[in-house]
Order: structure tokens, then C-alpha cells, then sequence
């Protein structure tokens, strides 16, 4: 049966998937719409720091003001969703005390942040699904770790480009070819983007500065990549990838003039692939491959390209939703050994005390690199508030020595696990 179908049978008998979305912005928002018209799933709670921008998600959403709950009590937010009514709080901690909530959507994209919502969902045994590259990419290894030791499934989601990316390398590593490259396809890339050079754009999209500048200094693709890197084991064959100017039409020929090796996870740059991604498949079988491929209008090979022409962020997490509730399976998620880092990179020259402002700020962009070459320097999950204690010159990678991190944050702290996972452990040794 097909998920869609199981999801019929399972609302026909009365169950419904109870789901707790936390972030109301631009993603969060359309999750809520989305779930809601899937069967067999319900969005019955919108955890938001801002509680307005929930209640106005439910609104955009079909619902009427006067039947959504406001409230930080367990009791009140209980009785709404025995009610099906949609409710709304400001208090992550009350998803612990809400037994019918069975996943957690993390939808906010703060590194720190969204290891608490995975923290609080794995430990009151629920499913959480990470709209959130950037703290997958930054302790998700460990996240997974935990949520495997709880009984519950720890995953990202289908829909934005690491998962779509998943989807097309496991079919075509299931139809028997192996993976060459798997590529996020990226119109533009200003590296040294800041919020206020890019702040028109978002006006216009109304999309949040820190986002949109991550999206086009490109930190965003390369946080993407190390969590696809990161789940299927293709490595950046340089640091920052190499990024193939090219279009749909010669993208296979183009890739493979570039590439040196087989098994990466790379992108292209402007073209017209719109919002799609690709795989390039390998296979040699001049019986059973080549003469049926050509017959199927692939190519004469034995490198093939299969496109998606578009990723649809929130319209697939769903698809997620499901399989981590009916099949108790991730769509993508990290593997014990990681394989990749994103690093920081100075944007400009910057001096000694001065602190660093995170993913889509001013001081760093972040650029992805194995895990052997990336020893030493610091993370760009790392980089939120972080006090600089030497000059560090335009373009050079940040080292873990020049700053001073908090040892006692919850990402540290994840961070110092994860270092110590056997795998990591045997792979640093």
C-alpha cells in the first residue's frame, strides 16, 4: 500500500497523527497547511517565541481567531486537542507534558534552538522531523544517537534539497548504478553577502535576513550537502565543492569534465535548472544497461543523469511524518560516523574581540570540507556569539583556538558527545 493509502486507512479508523510544529516563519507556516490536509495527521499545536506570528500561521491556514487556544497551560492546551482545536504557546516545555503529541516538526532554523526542540522531543518519546540543516549539520550525529537509544525516529526532512537528494541516490543506487556526484543546483553565490547588502531581497520575499543572506553567501548549500554527505557517506572532493557553471542540457558532460573522483556531493552554479537537484549515476553492462538506457532515452552512458526539476520544502514533510510514524524509518539522517564538517570562513579581515553573529551574518560564511581536513577550525554551527581572541585575515578558515566557545551550552556539551562516538573516536584516532 502506498503512504497515501495507509494514511486513508488509518484516519478511516479513527487515528490521527497529532504534530506539534515549532517556528511559525515562512516554512513553518506552510508545514502547518500542509499537515492538516494530509490524512491521518492533525497540526495541534504551534510552538512560537512569537505568539502572534502563530496565531496568525493558523489563520493563514483556514482557521477562525476565535477557535484557536492561546495558553502555557498543559491542562488548556490537553483539552484543545482533545477538542481539535488548534492551539498555540510560547513554551517549548509543555511538549513534554502532552502524551498525544507523536511528532515534533523543527522549523526554525537556530542551531541552539533546535537542538533543544530534538533534545525535548527524543526524550518525551516522540518523533522529531528537522526542517533544521543547521543543527543537523552541527551535532545531528549525535541527535540521532539519542533518539535511537529512546525508540524514536530522529530525521530531516523530504521536501527541501538534502531529503529530495536522499530520494534520487537511494534510487539509483537501488536500480544498480553507483553514485557519482549528487548536486544541488544554485542560481547565484555572493560570498561575501550581508544582511544589509541583501536586505531589499528579502523585503521583497519576505524572508528573514539571516536566512536569505545564508542562502546567498551560500553557507545554506554547503549546510545542506554535509547533511546529505552525512547520511549517505559522498564526500566534498574540495573544500567548498567545486560549483560547475553549466546548464540542464550539458550538465552531465560539464560535472563530469570537473569532477576527479566518483562518490561526492557537489552543486552547479546558475543555469536553468530552476529549483531542481540531480544525481549522475554510473553503470557498465553493455547487455544490460547501456542498450536499455539508450532504448529509455538516457543516454549512450555509462554516466547517466536523473533530474528532479523542483524540491517543495514543506509540501513533502508528510511524506516524513509517515514513514517516521508508520514504518518507525527516517527519510535522511546521519550516520553514526560523520563525514563531513561545514567550516567558518572569514568574510572580512577581523580583528581580536570582536564576536562572530552566526550563520547569514556579517563576520563568516560557511564552507563544507571532510571531517580529516576540517580538524582544528570551527564550525559555522558554532559561530553564534562568539568572542574572537585573534586577528583573523578575509577568506581564512576560523580555528577552534581563536575563539572563546561556551563550554557550557547545550551545543557544546552535544558537540563533546559526538566527538566521543565510536566511530568519530576511531576515525579522529
Amino acid at each position: 500500500m502506498t503512504l497515501l493509502s495507509r494514511l486513508r486507512k488509518r484516519q478511516q479508523q479513527g487515528e490521527t497523527t497529532q504534530v506539534a510544529i515549532v517556528g511559525a516563519g515562512l516554512i513553518g507556516r506552510g508545514i502547518v497547511r500542509q499537515i492538516d490536509l494530509t490524512p491521518g495527521m492533525r497540526s495541534a499545536l504551534i510552538v512560537n517565541r512569537t505568539v502572534q506570528r502563530a496565531v496568525d500561521a493558523y489563520i493563514a491556514c483556514g482557521h477562525q481567531a476565535d477557535d484557536i487556544i492561546v495558553s502555557n497551560d498543559v491542562e488548556a492546551l490537553q483539552e484543545a486537542i482533545w477538542s481539535a482545536k488548534p492551539a498555540v504557546t510560547d513554551q517549548l516545555g509543555v511538549v513534554a507534558d502532552l502524551p498525544e503529541l507523536g511528532v515534533v516538526v523543527e522549523a526554525t532554523g537556530a542551531v541552539q534552538y533546535g537542538a533543544e526542540v530534538a533534545l525535548c522531543a527524543i526524550r518525551n518519546q516522540k518523533h522529531v522531523v528537522m526542517m533544521n540543516a543547521e543543527t543537523d549539520a552541527t551535532v545531528g550525529p549525535r541527535l540521532k544517537q539519542l533518539a535511537d537509544e529512546a525508540g524514536v525516529v530522529y530525521t530531516n526532512s523530504d521536501g527541501d534539497q538534502p531529503g529530495v537528494l536522499k530520494r534520487l541516490v537511494d534510487y539509483v543506487d537501488g536500480i544498480g548504478l553507483e553514485v557519482v556526484a549528487a548536486v544541488n543546483c544554485k542560481g547565484f553565490l555572493d560570498a561575501y553577502a550581508t544582511p544589509d547588502t541583501i536586505r531589499p531581497w528579502a523585503e521583497r520575499q519576505h524572508t528573514s535576513l539571516p536566512m536569505t543572506t545564508a542562502f546567498t553567501d551560500g553557507t545554506k548549500m554547503n549546510i545542506e550537502n554535509a547533511v546529505l554527505a552525512n547520511a549517505t557517506g559522498l564526500v566534498p572532493e574540495v573544500r567548498g565543492m567545486h560549483g560547475v557553471t553549466t546548464e540542464l542540457a550539458t550538465a552531465l558532460e560539464d560535472c563530469l569534465a570537473v569532477f576527479g573522483n566518483r562518490g561526492l556531493v557537489d552543486y552547479t552554479l546558475g543555469g536553468d535548472f530552476g529549483g531542481g537537484v540531480f544525481v549522475i549515476g554510473y553503470g557498465v553492462d553493455p547487455v544490460m544497461i547501456q542498450p536499455y538506457m539508450k532504448y529509455l532515452k538516457m543516454g549512450d552512458g555509462p554516466n547517466y543523469l536523473f533530474y528532479r526539476p523542483y524540491h517543495l520544502c514543506h509540501m513533502d514533510t508528510p511524506l516524513t511524518i509517515a514513514e517516521a510514524v508508520l514504518d518507525g524509518e527516517p527519510t535522511i539522517a546521519p550516520r553514526a560516523e560523520p563525514v563531513a564538517e561545514v567550516i567558518a570562513i572569514a568574510k572580512r579581515d577581523l580583528r581580536a574581540g570582536e564576536r562572530l553573529d552566526g550563520i547569514g551574518g556579517y563576520t563568516c560564511f560557511g564552507r563544507i570540507d571532510e571531517v580529516g581536513n576540517a580538524g582544528g577550525l570551527l564550525p559555522i554551527g558554532l559561530t553564534e556569539n562568539v568572542l574572537l581572541t585573534r586577528p583573523i585575515q578575509k577568506d581564512a578558515p576560523v580555528p577552534l583556538d581563536a575563539v572563546e566557545l561556551d563550554d557550557s551550552s547545550l551545543l557544546m556539551q552535544l558537540r563533546r558527545e559526538q566527538m566521543q562516538l565510536p566511530a568519530v573516536s576511531a576515525r579522529r584516532a
